[in-house]
């Protein structure tokens, strides 16, 4: 049993290296964990993977100390390389891998992050234990980080770590102080959410209609009425103050349309149509654990992921 890290790598290796140095010597010997740090997926662009963007500054330091090894990495300016190396010297038997996105694309970042997830802890097996460092990734990273981890459950934990002036330390590779005003490591516990079907729902009726009548408008009392006649779940006991309050209301600006003047919604073609196709992807679907995935099924759904072992 052994530890996956997922983590967003820019021109800081810093930003990956410290959170890992950090649990191999404050987590290492615990045997709940097995191995602390048994792999680690890089998430980064092209530019980067390949050094095109060079590497900040980087000082392999003494753990816990500003003394710093003089030998490496000076001169080296490629930030997967760096990372890769940090690994090998520091933590043995840890695997590194490196999956190219577009890290400023969410729907990129998203879908990768899903498809590595999925790669390593497949719905209705046991999988691999996955935490995530949110610290040097993206906003869109970050953000299909923390969506992934709720959605599915399968990232049990998210960490960063904080420096308090990264001008003077962000260049160490390995924390520096136990000082928590200098430096601190920081853990977010996930708690897997439930996806309230409810509002798949109401945007599945809207479609219906849209696709008979585009033009055609509904009172909150008649699209609770067609829910509540198809028998559709957790409609049934539902009253129309309810309704408009908790969901239509809600979902203005997320999937539905709503007149300002009247009580009139419809479906909001862009926003409705791209939240339904998320909702009914292969990918989503996986996440959410909606039935179990053989491992051909796993496989399809991967193939195209831009992994590859450093």
């Amino acid at each position: 049993m052994g530890i996956i890290h997922f983590a967003g790598l820019g021109r800081s290796p810093g930003a990956v290296t410290s959170g890992l140095a950090w649990l191999k010597h404050e987590y290492g010997n615990r045997p709940e964990y097995g191995q602390i740090i048994e792999s680690v997926v890089l998430f980064t662009s092209p530019e980067v993977a390949e050094g095109k963007e060079s590497a900040f500054e980087g000082e392999h330091n003494e753990y816990m100390s500003l003394e710093v090894r003089q030998t490496w990495p000076k001169g080296k300016t490629n930030a997967r390389e760096i990372v890769t190396e940090f690994c090998r010297r520091e933590i043995a038997h840890c695997a590194v891998y490196c999956c190219l996105v577009d890290v400023n694309d969410f729907s990129a970042c998203f879908e990768a992050v899903a498809k590595a997830t999925l790669k390593f802890h497949p719905p209705g097996k046991v999988g691999k234990h996955i935490w995530a460092n949110i610290t040097g990734g993206t906003n869109p990273l970050n953000a299909a980080l923390f969506q992934t981890a709720y959605l599915s459950g399968f990232i049990t934990r998210l960490y960063y770590t904080f420096v308090s002036d990264l001008r003077q330390y962000g260049k160490y590779l390995q924390p520096f102080s136990r000082n928590q005003d200098l430096f601190d490591f920081r853990e977010i516990y996930v708690l897997k959410t439930t996806f309230d079907d409810r509002y798949q729902y109401i945007l599945e009726e809207l479609e219906a209609l849209t696709r008979n009548d585009p033009t055609r408008w509904l009172t909150s009392a008649e699209l609770l009425g067609r829910l509540k006649s198809k028998g559709v779940p957790g409609f049934q006991d539902m009253d129309p103050k309810t309704f408009l309050l908790d969901f239509l209301h809600v979902m203005q600006g997320r999937g539905v349309r709503r007149r300002d003047k009247d009580d009139a919604i419809q479906l909001d073609l862009e926003a409705g149509g791209a939240i339904l196709r998320i909702l009914r992807s292969a990918l989503v679907q996986a996440l959410m654990q909606r039935g179990s995935l053989s491992p051909e099924e796993v496989d399809r759904l991967t193939a195209d992921l831009r992994i590859v072992e450093c």
